[in-house]
């Protein structure tokens, strides 16, 4: 029985599902996922094993940027079904033991927004204020602030003589959180939801609230932006509203260090349950290409795994609806790409905090390479695309960069079958050419399965206490390939070796480790622990007892 109330941190002994309801599965063959289609698949999301979903924005919206511009927080995107929909699909989680969190974007609206559609009529409008407004100077905008889409961060409105203020797309103006009928508005729509049985929230984008007032040049972007000061009375104001409604919370706080996400995930006087940092994702860099240094990714998520220790608790993850596929960003999505996808899968999910997995994480999915721009959807994608054109960069250079970084490559629809199983009508975009064979069906009935290998890692996440509450520490191997670590309790714990190259490995288990027992591995190979030879993208978990 669900209650939030009596069980309020029950987000830590918990795995998550992220949802991608436009991509997930589609119900009436128009080629778009919808609510009746997630409601569909309940009895797929129970038999992984997770224990609530994380869903991606339906709310109604003209979908500029898939969603992330909201028109009204208190309806639904017809293309997605009805608010019954909704409530329905709430009501059939709930039955299934599985908790409900949505996405909420409350930096920015969508411009047709009736709140932004009222303000920019007249200075004197109510909802004027909700927004950030500044003159022209010399004619121009009123300073050097970028959208983190390209270009300048201000569009002009010719009925008041003014430019507003968007980080994102010119369609998404941002909300000014200065203005305390803002947060007003925003409890409104948090109590709403509430009451109609949503579990907690992802705050999308939190970590822009606060903007700088001075509205001066900047030379360092962030500074404008980015967890800036004074944005503590916002977070500390929303973080009362949430605790009132008993909701989990999960901060999308990129930029912010681990010294800062102390205080914002303290356990004690903290304004989220969780924040999803992105230091080992090299979010920003949004468009580079390069392989991951194994050495670099252990320094990053063990800073946050010590950083974190006895203070907040950690979200754990690899994908999201923002990042490229796991198997082939960190990964070998090739011959080895189940292998990869199942190194990785353990090597992430074992760790102190609450595991996140992306729709056909599970699966394995991999990028997919749209050889043709018109194939794309991403409004970021497009953008960089004719911007690098415009540089004098080649088609084909950065369609390579596109097919390794576009945000698209999270979107492709979920892959069900080999004839696809998403939709008899046209997806609105193309699916993954290899659904033919990394696929549920194929994956269900294959015990060998990057599937199955998931739902044995939920399993055990969720039944051994040395998972929840066992202490972090890193074997530092001092090398390029493999992330050692163990996760232990007293005496008792769990050693993850995982090798992350496409080359073999040696590794030797000191005499320290005592009764041994070999949990899981990703591998046929008999290993000798003293002197243990790994194969590329092998991964071992061992129990044992400490001497």
């Amino acid at each position: 029985m669900i209650n939030n109330q009596q069980n309020p941190t029950w987000w830590r002994n918990a795995v998550g599902y992220q949802i991608y309801p436009k991509s997930f599965y589609d119900s009436n063959n128009d080629g778009i996922g919808d609510l009746p289609g997630i409601i569909e698949k309940i009895p797929y999301i129970k038999s992984l094993g997770v224990n609530f979903v994380w869903l991606s924005p339906f709310f109604a919206s003209p979908n500029v940027d898939n969603g992330y511009d909201v028109s009204d927080y208190e309806d639904i995107d017809p293309q997605y079904g009805t608010l019954d929909d909704t409530f329905n699909m709430i009501q059939q989680f709930h039955q299934n033991d599985i908790r409900v969190v949505f996405d909420l974007v409350i930096n920015h609206t969508s411009d047709q927004h009736h709140w932004f559609q009222e303000a920019k009529k007249s200075v004197d409008n109510p909802y004027h204020d909700f927004y950030i407004w500044r003159k022209p100077v010399a004619e121009k905008e009123p300073n050097n602030w970028v959208s983190l889409f390209g270009g300048s961060a201000w569009t002009y409105n010719p009925a008041t003589d003014e430019y507003y203020y968007h980080l994102f797309a010119k369609q998404q103006p941002d909300l000014n959180w200065e203005n305390p009928k803002v947060h007003e508005a925003v409890k409104q729509i948090i109590d709403w939801w509430a009451k109609h049985g949503v579990d907690g929230f992802r705050l999308d984008a939190i970590s822009h609230l606060k903007k700088n007032q001075s509205f001066a040049d900047v030379q360092d972007q962030e500074a404008a932006m980015n967890n800036v000061p004074g944005i503590d009375k916002f977070l500390s104001e929303l973080s009362a509203d949430f605790k009132h409604d008993h909701l989990m919370t999960v901060g999308e706080a990129g930029g912010v260090p681990v010294t800062r996400a102390q205080e914002w995930v303290n356990s004690k006087t903290g304004y989220f349950d969780m924040i999803f940092q992105f230091d080992h994702v090299s979010f920003w860099e949004k468009f580079t290409v390069g392989q991951i240094d194994v050495a670099m990714l252990r320094k990053a998520l063990t800073n946050w795994q010590n950083g974190l220790e006895g203070i907040g608790w950690n979200a754990l993850f690899l994908e999201n609806h923002d990042l490229p596929r796991a198997v082939s960003y960190f990964g070998n999505d090739g011959n080895l790409r189940q292998q990869s996808a199942m190194a990785l899968a353990m090597m992430y999910f074992l760790m102190k905090g609450t595991p996140f997995i992306y729709q056909g994480q599970e699966l394995g999915m991999s990028n997919v390479d749209f050889d043709n721009i018109d194939q794309y959807r991403d409004l970021d994608s497009k953008r960089f695309y004719q911007e690098e054109l415009a540089k004098g960069a080649t088609k084909d250079e950065t369609l390579f960069k596109l097919q390794k970084k576009s945000r698209d490559n999270a979107r492709t629809p979920m892959q069900w079958a080999s004839t696809g199983g998403f939709s008899n009508h046209q997806p609105w975009i193309e699916m993954n050419p290899n659904h033919r064979t990394v696929n549920v069906a194929n994956e269900q009935a294959d015990p060998q399965s990057v599937l199955s290998f998931y739902k044995r890692l939920i399993a055990l996440r969720l039944s051994d206490p040395i998972l929840l509450t066992g202490k972090y520490h890193l074997t530092d191997t001092h090398d390029h390939q493999l992330y050692v670590y163990v996760r232990e309790s007293g005496h008792q714990g769990y050693l993850i070796i995982t090798n992350l190259s496409d080359t073999p490995a040696s590794y030797q288990i000191t005499s320290d480790y005592r009764n041994l027992e070999l949990i899981l591995t990703n591998s046929s190979a008999e290993q000798n622990p003293a002197a243990m030879k790994l194969q590329p993208w092998s991964a071992y978990l061992y129990k044992y007892e400490r001497k």
